[in-house]
């Protein structure tokens, strides 16, 4: 006889509970899948924006780190040219060499803020994920990195006709480097940005409403997702990269449903 747990009389485990321990016997661990992407989509997405016509002349890449993102993208739009920014020390000889070996590309060792900074301290550079502290915060791996503005790199250098396309990877210090570049954006077309859906460990930097009321309130309309992941624990939705586009962008004139 067999109870409502699935144990039966006299017998400890649940056919589950033996499954499990004859492959840990075997050697083997039974684990639940949780992806850490709901997908990732990004080559997708850029591929979809070239097929309905979109052509970039200049592709910014801000956060390039070790220059995937911009590879990648080369495939996508070869006839751009690419500017590469990225502060850490430790991936400069890498993006130099690449910046030198793509035929218009320029490497910018600086990290990209708000106005008024001409230096940022950031923590975590022996990792790939490398952030710009706030006032207080401490962590391994700080060092201290010249710093500029999106406008005074390129905020006169483009223009409309340049369909610059800016992608932004700052872990969490996009907005700061938004707030530096009204000028670059009335040249740009498409950015992709990384957001945060909730202040990730309370650390109180901005989310995506905050990144949608920005570009709400400077002409940009939100157009697409090309990545979402969500935390392990429960799966709620975590980190996305966000495609917004200007307003007057040709790319936004069919409003219909299919």
């Amino acid at each position: 006889m067999t109870s409502v747990t699935g144990h039966r009389e006299g017998f400890p485990f649940s056919w589950k509970e033996v499954v499990r321990r004859s492959l840990a016997f075997a050697g083997y661990r039974l684990t639940r899948m949780r992806p850490s992407s709901r997908f990732q989509a990004m080559d997708q997405t850029l591929l979809l924006l070239r097929s309905i016509g979109f052509a970039p002349r200049v592709v910014i890449d801000a956060g390039a780190n070790m220059g995937s993102w911009t590879l990648m993208c080369y495939g996508i739009f070869p006839d751009a040219s690419y500017q590469l920014i990225e502060p850490q020390p430790a991936h400069a000889n890498l993006l130099n060499n690449l910046a030198s070996s793509l035929p218009r590309a320029e490497f910018h060792a600086v990290a990209v803020t708000e106005p008024d900074f001409r230096t940022v301290r950031m923590c975590g550079a022996e990792s790939s994920g490398a952030w710009v502290a706030t006032d207080g915060e401490r962590g391994d791996g700080e060092i201290i990195c010249p710093a500029a503005t999106l406008d005074e790199l390129f905020g006169t250098r483009f223009s409309t006709q340049d369909r610059v396309l800016l992608k932004l990877d700052l872990e969490c210090h996009e907005l700061p480097a938004l707030r530096g570049a009204i000028r670059l954006l009335q040249a740009v077309e498409v950015v992709l940005t990384e957001v945060q859906f909730y202040p990730v460990n309370d650390h109180a930097r901005p989310t995506f409403s905050d990144i949608f009321e920005f570009f709400r309130e400077v002409g940009f309309d939100l157009y697409d997702f090309a990545c979402l992941s969500q935390r392990p624990n429960d799966m709620r939705l975590c980190m996305g990269d966000v495609v917004f586009v200007r307003r007057d962008s040709e790319l936004l004139a069919d409003r219909s449903w299919d």
